[in-house]
C-alpha cells in the first residue's frame, strides 16, 4: 500500500476560495474546491468527505485527511495573517 498525500493551496483565479488534493494509497488523485473552508472539519462525517473526495473510503483515509486538512488551513492562514477564520 501507498503512501496518502494531501495538500491544499489558495486558488489563483477571480473566485477565490481554495483547491484540495488528496491521493490514496493507489495513486488515485482527486481534487476538490472550497470557498471558505473552515479551520477543521473534525465534525464532518465520512459521507461529506466521500462527496468531496470520493477516494476517502476507509476510516484510516478519514483520519488522515482532516488531520491534514488541519495543518493545511494552519498553514496557509498564517501565511495569508489570518489565524482566526
Amino acid at each position: 500500500m501507498g503512501r496518502l498525500k494531501f495538500k491544499m493551496w489558495k486558488a489563483k483565479t477571480r473566485d477565490r476560495g481554495y483547491y484540495s488534493e488528496f491521493t490514496d494509497g493507489r495513486g488515485v488523485c482527486t481534487q476538490s474546491w472550497w470557498s471558505s473552508p473552515q479551520m477543521s472539519i473534525d465534525h464532518a462525517g465520512p459521507e461529506y468527505l466521500i462527496n468531496r473526495h470520493p477516494n476517502v473510503k476507509t476510516a484510516r483515509h478519514n483520519a488522515f485527511f482532516k488531520e491534514r486538512y488541519k495543518q493545511e488551513m494552519a498553514r496557509i492562514k498564517g501565511e495569508e495573517g489570518d489565524t482566526h477564520s
